[in-house]
């Protein structure tokens, strides 16, 4: 067995006139088709809704800080969406964008991992009545001056986790839009690089069959 991909998303940070991205709004712009389907929910707790798009399986969600388009298909590519609404937001500032992709083991896959993740650090507690539930080990890479990628193993009591995020910087940057609009539209490049490099660091297998057993 190994990894199998669970979810992924593109993140953008930045201040956005949520209530200007409406199904209205995204139709005119050519974002969504005309008549596709839609649920949308309300936060009541804080500013912020979200879209339930049932035909493409995501789910965006929508604050006055941030835009979520995230998805559980792994063949959705969620950067093209985000790259399209930052083409028809040009003065929106932005400060970071992220995509991120999450895989998900049984704990079994531990025996395929490296050694040096396997025995470190101790699982043993000092007391009997601690215990170890979790166990984290982060890479992170400088791509650019501008991009980080942050690899990080869960491993848990009855699982192994791996998640992937590609972090580009654009506060202060003067071509912020565009740069967005470029890493946005990388989305599936940087899984493929994300997965290169959890092989090479963590020693993981990752398939994308799904009948993969």
């Amino acid at each position: 067995m190994a990894f199998r991909f669970e979810k992924a998303s593109c993140v953008v940070v930045g201040t956005f006139n949520m209530y200007i991205l409406h199904p209205s709004w995204l139709v005119k712009r050519q974002i969504i088709e005309t008549g596709v389907e839609v649920g949308i929910e309300t936060n009541l707790t804080q500013a912020g809704f979200r879209f339930r798009f049932p035909n493409d399986k995501t789910v965006w969600s929508i604050a006055p800080n941030r835009l979520v388009l995230e998805t559980k298909d792994p063949e959705a590519d969620c950067g093209q969406i985000v790259a399209k609404i930052l083409k028809a937001l040009p003065e929106t500032p932005l400060f970071g964008l992220g995509n991120n992709v999450h895989y998900h083991a049984e704990l079994s896959e531990l025996d395929n991992l490296s050694e040096a993740i396997r025995e470190f650090p101790r699982t043993e507690s000092p007391k009997p009545e601690q215990s170890v539930v979790q166990r984290t080990f982060h890479v992170g890479v400088k791509r650019s001056e501008q991009e980080t990628v942050n690899l990080q193993i869960l491993i848990k009591d009855d699982s192994v986790e791996l998640a992937c995020n590609i972090h580009t910087k654009l506060d202060g940057r003067d071509e912020a839009n565009n740069e967005a609009i470029a890493a946005a539209e990388g989305f599936f490049r940087d899984q493929d690089m994300s997965e290169e490099l959890a092989r090479h660091f963590f020693g993981v297998t990752i398939s994308h069959d799904a009948n993969d057993d």
